[in-house]
């Protein structure tokens, strides 16, 4: 009986052996999960904190790129208004009156996209010429020397409210030399 009593006793170890093993691979597994995490936390909190004290001069440099868009923008529109207003003229001398009328309402348009954001345009001017661009309308029979002078004037107004191109100066990217 007593190799019984050995084979017995030596399967209860092996059970608990197994068991116990089984225990501890799963201790070990939960042991990595909560230390990834606490890692993992530790890291994100880490990041977060680097980041923080980054976001004022990633808020300046947005807000000084917003302003630098909005600048090109609004000169984009007036310069846009200026081409059609030198087109009406071209129009006017082929004698495509259509045409004509056409350019002064898109130069109207494009006086009417500009906003004055940061205060360095004279936004009532551009609000007096838009107003009279729209309202200027090209006739056939009316002498069209006055009515050329007229968009020639509306030129010359403009190009006085058209922001200096120094205000624009935008900063170049590094580049990186080709191989």
């Amino acid at each position: 009986m007593s190799e019984a009593a050995d084979v017995q006793t030596t399967d209860e170890n092996n059970k608990g052996s197994g068991f116990s093993k089984f225990k501890k691979i799963l201790i070990g597994i939960v042991i990595a999960t909560i230390a990834g995490a606490a890692l993992y936390g530790a890291g994100w909190f880490q990041a977060r904190s680097q980041f923080s004290s980054d976001d004022d001069e990633i808020k300046q440099e947005l807000q000084r790129t917003k302003e630098l868009l909005n600048t090109a923008t609004n000169r984009a529109y007036l310069m846009e208004a200026r081409g059609d207003l030198y087109d009406t003229t071209v129009n006017l001398d082929e004698r495509n009156f259509g045409m004509a009328n056409t350019r002064l309402q898109e130069a109207a348009a494009a006086l009417g996209k500009v906003e004055d954001t940061d205060g360095n345009l004279n936004i009532s001017k551009i609000q007096e010429l838009q107003q009279a661009v729209a309202k200027k309308n090209i006739n056939v029979a009316v002498n069209l020397e006055q009515q050329r002078n007229t968009v020639l004037s509306y030129i010359n107004v403009l190009n006085k409210l058209i922001p200096a191109e120094g205000n624009l100066e935008i900063p170049a990217a590094e580049e990186t030399p080709q191989q």
